[in-house]
């Protein structure tokens, strides 16, 4: 109120001088009819403008002669080049069980020296070009990626591939990165969202490999050597089993040579791949967490997933949209603004190239833990029954549609979205007609993939918080037993 009423103190002010000022000798006509604003058209929402064109150039490929596969996507608005090479047989599906994190801790030391340079050298050659180079491992794939001006491209080629087929995993550098990850790990046991994942892993996929943390354990990680992950390395980054997707201000008739010079020392073709385990079906189950005088009790809600090659992915991340993608989704509409359960809750699809996972999750007040979980699987019931209305489903449509361009809008944008087709096996067209895709999705079949993935009688549920406070607010849920557990941070003390 006190600055609305230093504003109306202004705007009183401003108009007394203009009364007592000297009148213009120019007298200015008032505005057209037209552009008056009726006070009414200040409360309407504008109306949504025509969804910006997405128009990807196409994609050209290749085949170098030690067996790498390339994607070349010309783009020249600006005389940059973006490179992600992906690893297809790098993920942390291959991680030993006695070694987890493996994959995830190769990716992190190929950046930390060479047979013929250091990480210090690698670092100030790239600062020298103002590039980007780093690496990493989901659970699918490994990859390397990496940034800088065209006319820098052919040493950050040499250097991308030089980290890709030469690491030297020096001995001091191990031993610091192992101590970050030890550290990290360490960490870990503060953060509920970590402890709940953690939990929720081997309790959704039993001996699936998803069912392990990609990071590892503390235990992994401490027994994992260098020579552990030149082993790996020499296993899973092979060129036969990897493609380098290009992205910038290049030509086909420059690149290619450039490639073929950098990597002809890098050979090996692609790894048998074993067939990964099912996942075990089971019925309903609940962990809780121990988290001593937490004042919220974080919680993932799990039900069956989809293999991101699933013909009913769309319709999915449609479904996911409209019950927990955003401030107009149900959850949030409903546990935060109405209820004041939360801050906000999430649901989406953890959909990978084996399988996935549907969640529901986030943090939520303590007291407030049993009435939010009820409330959750109301909201999933509901769209399990009823068809969602044409207005909120076509907020969710628009919502996914219209953001899609700006996740394009540079060329380390677009390469990493190609690296998603690589690792999924995704068609070329895949992005080009994913708006249309989601326009076309229709009421029946969001409840017809809420059916087939909501599933309560296979819900598994994580809870992070206090026994005492939450343990009680959970008799009578449709959760299955619930078992309590000590948390790590409490072992640790």
């Amino acid at each position: 109120m006190r600055a609305h009423g230093r504003l109306g103190a202004t705007l009183a002010a401003l108009l007394v001088a203009g009364a007592c000022a000297a009148p213009s000798r120019e007298t200015r006509p008032p505005p057209p009819a037209a552009e008056a604003v009726a006070p009414a058209d200040r409360d309407r929402v504008p109306p949504l403008g025509p969804p910006p064109a997405l128009k990807l150039p196409e994609q050209r490929k290749f085949q170098l002669a030690n067996g790498l596969r390339v994607r070349l996507v010309e783009y020249h608005r600006l005389p940059i080049v973006a490179l992600h090479l992906v690893l297809l047989d790098a993920g942390a599906v291959n991680d030993r069980p006695d070694r987890g994190g493996e994959a995830s801790f190769t990716a992190a030391m190929v950046t930390e020296g060479t047979r013929t340079r250091s990480a210090t050298q690698i670092s100030d050659e790239l600062g020298g070009i103002g590039a980007s180079l780093g690496a990493g491992a989901s659970m699918d794939a490994a990859y390397v990626s990496g940034h800088t001006l065209s006319r820098h491209l052919p040493t950050l080629v040499a250097l991308l591939a030089d980290v890709t087929s030469n690491p030297a995993f020096p001995p001091s550098d191990f031993s610091r990165v192992q101590d970050q990850r030890k550290v990290a790990l360490l960490q870990q046991r503060d953060q509920p969202g970590a402890v709940a994942s953690k939990a929720f892993g081997p309790l959704y996929w039993g001996s699936h490999p998803y069912g392990h943390w990609p990071m590892g354990t503390e235990a992994s990680v401490a027994a994992t050597t260098a020579a552990d992950l030149a082993r790996f390395h020499a296993d899973h980054w092979r060129p036969g089993a990897a493609e380098l997707v290009v992205v910038g201000d290049v030509d086909l008739a420059t690149l290619r040579p450039l490639l073929e010079k950098a990597f002809a020392g890098w050979t090996g073709n692609a790894p048998a791949r074993a067939l990964a385990a099912e996942r075990e079906a089971g019925s309903a189950r609940a962990v809780l967490v121990e988290k001593r005088k937490a004042s919220q009790t974080f919680l993932i809600l799990g039900m069956p997933g989809m293999a991101r090659s699933d013909p009913d992915f769309v319709p999915a991340q449609v479904l996911f949209q409209v019950l927990g993608g955003g401030m107009a989704s149900r959850l949030f509409r409903d546990l935060r603004e109405e209820k004041g359960y939360t801050y906000g809750l999430t649901a989406r699809e953890s959909a990978q190239r084996l399988g996935g996972a549907s969640y529901l999750g986030g943090s939520v007040r303590a007291d407030a833990t049993g009435q939010a979980v009820k409330d959750l699987l109301a909201e999933v019931e509901a769209l399990r029954t009823t068809p969602v209305p044409g207005p909120e489903l076509a907020d969710a449509q628009n919502s996914m549609a219209l953001a899609l361009p700006a996740e394009f809008a540079t060329a380390s944008g677009i390469a990493g979205k190609i690296a998603d087709q690589v690792v999924f096996g995704l068609p070329d067209d895949w992005w080009s007609v994913y708006a249309e895709r989601v326009r076309t999705v229709t009421a029946e079949d969001v409840q017809r993939v809420a059916r087939r993935y909501l599933d309560p009688s296979r819900l598994v549920t994580v809870l992070v918080g206090d026994p005492a406070v939450v343990k009680p607010q959970l008799a009578g849920l449709p959760i299955g037993p619930v078992e309590v557990r000590e948390g790590q941070a409490a072992r640790g003390r």
